[in-house]
């Protein structure tokens, strides 16, 4: 048993090197040109200041402009089990986990913008843009949180309400809010973090150096300024602020899982509540479809045949596919190996051990990718030229970015079946390659194409990296897309919006089809 642990073992020390060594280029300020020690003193600078509280202000309004409703749509899903589109809206509310930021920015602006349906004009572009944009990824998100804490109030406990004969408002206090107030911390600072650290929607919709954000001002650092030690410095900056956060999310320990099933709670009784609960869905609903939607028709109305016609369009979209590919099966096979190294040792009886292997796949949430990208960038550009390695930096962090999704998606099946056939597969001698053809792989296959077709989906539509290492020779459609906004061919990056939209559902649903197998098999 001691001797299966040790490969798995070497995943957290590849991923402690491959964060460390990074924070190790951050904290060697010394070496980089330019540095001097008055550097150091940030607060004194006005720039840095305004961009600290730019990035706090707007993760702190994202966060609640997308929990607080979010817990009225959650609630009236709750509370409609009959709902005749409640799957649907469901399925639609999962769109934004999979639809990468730069197309949902093109869907905002093709919405909200001048010539939009809802024209906002000028003023979509600043805090107004972000917050749209925040709110479409992270309102879906936050119901999909909050929505298993009301599907686990017991039923008995809504007969009783019903039999005491509760108001509207004494079912919320002693049913609802006390099961709501456990999850919701952590659902909040999720969110938060997850708005701190955003990078496609603040560079695209930013509007100006009054909307900068720190991963915004880092990248702008590196690429526009070259200024390396004010990168250095954001980036510092940025991780202190993600350690924070995070502590504090461990600390609450209360982050439910996402609801998968469509099941339902015990309902309101009432036509006028059962009314206004699904006026709200179907609000939630136009909101988070109505980019999308927008998105199509501007798109089908554009130059997309000319779009089409380009050979440089396919060569962007050929990039695109293979580093999402790549992630994916690099992040997927790292995640295995987490897993089965945690399940063994919860086996094994040291539950603390398994828990701070699987938290190794999670310190993404902690420290950045555009913090780790900086990092590279300062530790190797005085070796090699880091440019030319675009292509595996991009992969590994992008790898990195999907191990939560792939833990989160795979733990479970990998330790129920660890439990199960554990002891079985030990008497028949199963171990190695025959164990994961004959038992492993036909339960876990499912699980496996989930995990692979989300990862794909992430990292195909990720911005971040590739904008700092990128170039025109290496560029992605993301990146195609950014550089035909900053050359005000709307049409035309709306059209390529569309196709990278489109190539992120296919392989989505090509891979889980492909692994995962039948839904019944």
């Amino acid at each position: 048993m001691t001797q299966t642990l040790r490969f798995p073992y070497l995943v957290p020390v590849i991923l402690a090197i491959l964060v460390l060594a990074p924070m190790g280029g951050l904290l060697s300020l010394g070496r980089l040109p330019g540095f001097e020690p008055q550097d150091l003193q940030f607060c004194q600078s006005t720039y840095i200041r305004r961009v600290v509280f730019f990035s706090l202000w707007q993760a702190l309004l994202s966060a609640l402009f997308s929990v607080i409703p979010a817990i009225l749509v959650a609630r009236a899903f709750a509370l409609n089990g009959e709902f005749p589109f409640r799957a649907l809206l469901l399925r639609i509310f999962g769109l934004p986990l999979v639809v990468p930021s730069v197309v949902a920015v093109m869907g905002i602006v093709s919405v909200y913008g001048s010539e939009g349906w809802i024209p906002l004009g000028r003023s979509l572009y600043g805090i107004n843009g972000i917050l749209l944009a925040h709110v479409f990824f992270n309102l879906p998100l936050a119901v999909r949180l909050l929505l298993p804490l009301w599907q686990g109030i017991p039923r008995h406990h809504w007969e009783l309400a019903e039999q005491l004969r509760f108001s509207a408002w004494h079912r919320w206090r002693h049913l609802e809010w006390p099961a709501l107030r456990e999850g919701l911390p952590g659902v909040l600072l999720l969110v938060f973090m997850l708005c701190l650290t955003s990078f496609a929607v603040v560079l695209t919709l930013g509007g100006g150096p009054k909307s900068t954000t720190l991963e915004v001002a880092i990248y702008q650092s590196l690429r526009f300024d070259f200024d390396p030690v004010q990168a250095v410095i954001l980036a510092l900056l940025q991780l202190s602020l993600c350690i924070m956060v995070a502590v504090a999310l461990l600390k609450l320990q209360k982050l439910p899982e996402v609801e998968i099933s469509i099941s339902s709670a015990a309902g309101e009784s009432g036509k006028y509540r059962s009314r206004l609960n699904r006026v709200v869905i179907l609000i939630a609903g136009i909101y988070v479809g109505m980019p999308l939607v927008s998105l199509f028709i501007d798109a089908l109305s554009g130059p997309l045949a000319q779009v089409v016609a380009n050979r440089y369009l396919w060569q962007s979209a050929g990039k695109t596919l293979m580093l999402g590919l790549g992630a994916a099966v690099l992040s997927v096979i790292a995640g295995w190996f987490l897993l089965r190294a945690s399940s063994q040792l919860v086996i094994q009886g040291q539950p603390g051990r398994a828990r701070l292997v699987e938290l190794c796949g999670s310190i993404i949430y902690v420290v950045p990718p555009l913090v780790i990208g900086t990092g590279i960038f300062v530790l190797l550009s005085g070796y090699i030229n880091v440019f030319a390695w675009v292509y595996a930096i991009v992969i590994i962090v992008n790898a990195m970015m999907g191990l939560p999704f792939v833990i989160r998606s795979l733990g479970p099946a990998i330790r129920q079946n660890q439990m199960r056939y554990q002891y079985l597969c030990h008497s028949l001698a199963l171990s190695g390659w025959n164990r994961f053809r004959y038992v492993d792989w036909p339960l876990l296959r499912r699980p496996i194409g989930l995990s692979t077709a989300l990862v794909a989906a992430l990292a195909m539509g990720d911005l971040g990296v590739i904008a700092l290492f990128g170039t025109p020779e290496t560029a992605t459609l993301p990146l195609l897309i950014y550089q035909q906004l900053g050359a005000y061919l709307i049409p035309q990056a709306t059209a390529t919006a569309l196709i990278l939209l489109g190539l992120c559902l296919l392989v989505f649903w090509v891979l889980e089809r492909c692994i995962g197998g039948k839904a019944d098999a």
